[in-house]
């Protein structure tokens, strides 16, 4: 989502994956799904809380930065990478 800085990222991987709710071991080091692309490990984490936590769409808010996608995400996963990488090197 436009606005969605790296420390946002990492709040809802904390908030996804710290409570023991969401199963987020395969992005772990030496998981199956571990990278070190901060948008691929929140997405992961963010689709595991809201599966875990029933479907609900409340529980896909993260704080405004979370969005329920019913088709083909592609480009908008590619256009939003790129508007948050753009965004953080203006910040840093």
């Amino acid at each position: 989502m436009p606005g969605t800085t790296r420390e946002k990222l990492m709040a809802n991987i904390q908030y996804a994956c710290g409570g023991g709710i969401a199963d987020c071991r395969a992005i772990q080091e030496d998981g199956p799904c571990y990278s070190t692309d901060i948008i691929k490990v929140a997405n992961y984490a963010m689709n595991a809380y809201y599966y875990a936590t029933g479907h609900e769409a409340l529980n896909c808010y993260f704080d405004g930065t979370g969005r329920i996608v019913y088709d083909d995400p592609t480009a908008y996963i590619i256009n939003e990478a790129y508007w948050i990488l753009h965004e953080a090197s203006w910040i840093a």
